[in-house]
């Protein structure tokens, strides 16, 4: 994906949550960007346990 087709699939994904174009001209996109990439491995290490969990130690 361009970076040009990652910026419009973004915008409209935000547009379809109801932002406005303003609201996300003015914020703060690296920020965003950060917070996008905390919550996704915060997701992926839910996916995975120890195993002293899966046999209940």
């Amino acid at each position: 994906m361009s970076p040009l087709d990652f910026i419009k699939e973004f915008y409209l994904s935000l547009l379809e949550q109801g932002w406005t174009l303003n609201d996300i001209d003015e914020m703060d996109f690296f920020w965003y960007l950060d917070l996008m990439v905390y919550r996704a491995n915060k997701e992926e290490k839910k996916k995975y346990t120890t195993i002293d969990k899966v046999i209940g130690l």
